[in-house]
């Protein structure tokens, strides 16, 4: 039977949904909460201060796998009626890399490595990833480094106090 004959009889006869898989982040409650006082700080500042999200700078990194990935476009599943799945995957990867953006441009990529390795991103490379953004936005930038604001994630890597220390001289927020 032609492909297209399979997909009609299951989408049209059997009223079967198709569903990928998607890899999210799980949001609880609790996080919500957290979230709350820093979203009103940003907009009390985007209220005080025109020029805040010019100085507002946000980072993260990402993992890469060099050896191939999952295709979602192609792993299609049919079932009765609608799903939400999840798939978790491993944190292991051959590359990782780093990076800042605001209104005013991007600083990165870093790439997060010991000893030519990519790694994970504990403390050390995180504060090491710093030192470099900072090291670049204070050459691009040097009169306004007391005015930049840092946002990022809540990563144990990102609130750690060797890290914390670290971004307290430069930025406020």
């Amino acid at each position: 039977m032609p492909r297209e004959t399979c997909r009609r009889v299951v989408v049209n006869d059997i009223r079967a949904y198709p569903y990928r898989i998607q890899t999210l982040q799980t949001l609880t409650a609790s996080g919500k909460k957290k979230r709350r006082p820093m979203a009103v700080k940003m907009l009390d500042e985007i209220e005080e201060t025109p020029s805040f999200l010019k100085l507002l700078w946000t980072s993260d990194e990402a993992h890469f796998n060099l050896d191939g990935k999952v295709n979602s476009k192609t792993n299609i599943f049919y079932e009765f009626s609608r799903h939400n799945e999840v798939a978790t995957k491993p944190l292991h990867s051959k590359c990782t890399v780093w990076a800042t953006i605001s209104a005013r441009g991007i600083i990165g990529p870093i790439f997060l490595e010991e000893y030519g390795a990519a790694v994970t991103v504990t403390k050390e490379p995180y504060v090491e990833a710093l030192k470099t953004f900072q090291s670049e936005l204070q050459t691009i930038y040097p009169s306004l480094m007391s005015k930049h604001w840092f946002l990022q994630d809540g990563a144990n890597s990102h609130t750690s106090n060797l890290s914390r220390n670290g971004l307290k001289e430069d930025f406020r927020g």
